[in-house]
């Protein structure tokens, strides 16, 4: 069905480029570059783009898809005017938007363009005037840069409405405020989003720590169960010692009594003592 219907606007736009190309019919397809030709070139472009404006029309060739703007620019080609699909999708677009938009619809256009020609190619710049005025009460107008190679064939077609120095300065500041407006929302966004992780990557610090502390307490534990278990050691070690100092003085005390003569403890060694 979207096929069908670019068909039938292309059907639609052909009369016109028919009898706009009328006059040079005979001519050869490969222009010169001569003024002349780049004018005829110019003006084939503005009568194939410059219909009033069909909302089913448009919105077919905006919707176009690289098949049909093929075929549309071989259809084109075969009848004299050299244009790539796009830049005609593009053009049309633009011209609708302009028609729409501040312009109004075209009721005039000069007679000729203003030709640059450099290294990159051929622009053809021509005004024209829309039904629509300015704040001044004069006609709104509309510089149309037509691009094409030097081998003649036409790759940009784009209409620019003309603005008063006020219009400018309000649409200027409207984007500005639109690119700070984006950009400090996207700040938001991005300190949110930050905000957010900080507090995920937290609740995951606390869970782990709390996981590790059951862990911690027990080894606290067996750590002082473990002190507690060797200063015992060194509280028996030292009770032994004494019970042995007594022992030994007790032993020397009987053997002095049943000897006759004194003993001391350094004379006998204690080896163990059981105890019940």
């Amino acid at each position: 069905m979207k096929k069908n219907n670019f068909k039938l606007s292309v059907f639609l736009l052909l009369p016109v480029l028919i009898l706009a190309l009328t006059a040079c019919g005979g001519e050869e397809k490969k222009p010169d570059y001569s003024e002349n030709t780049v004018n005829q070139v110019t003006q084939n472009v503005l009568a194939l783009m410059q219909r009033s404006v069909n909302p089913k029309m448009a919105e077919s060739i905006a919707a176009a898809d690289e098949e049909d703007l093929e075929a549309f620019e071989q259809e084109i080609a075969s009848m004299g005017l050299n244009i790539e699909g796009q830049a005609f999708q593009n053009g049309y677009t633009s011209y609708t938007e302009a028609v729409k938009g501040d312009l109004g619809e075209i009721v005039s256009t000069e007679d000729s363009p203003r030709i640059t020609v450099d290294d990159e190619g051929i622009i053809s710049d021509i005004t024209v005037t829309g039904t629509k005025t300015f704040p001044d009460g004069s006609p709104r107008t509309a510089n149309v840069e037509i691009m094409m190679t030097k081998r003649g064939k036409v790759t940009s077609v784009v209409y620019n409405v003309n603005r008063t120095f006020g219009e400018k300065i309000e649409n200027a500041a409207l984007n500005t405020v639109l690119g700070m407006g984006t950009t400090f929302c996207l700040l938001i966004f991005i300190s949110i989003v930050i905000w957010i992780m900080g507090i995920i990557v937290q609740g995951m610090e606390n869970k782990k720590k709390a996981k590790e502390a059951p862990g911690t307490s027990v080894d606290n534990v067996v750590s002082q169960i473990e002190r507690k278990e060797e200063q015992q050691k060194i509280s028996d070690a030292s009770d032994d010692g004494a019970l042995v100092a007594v022992i030994s003085a007790a032993i020397a005390s009987i053997l002095s009594e049943e000897t006759g003569r004194a003993v001391t403890p350094d004379t006998f060694i204690v080896r163990s003592i059981k105890r019940h």
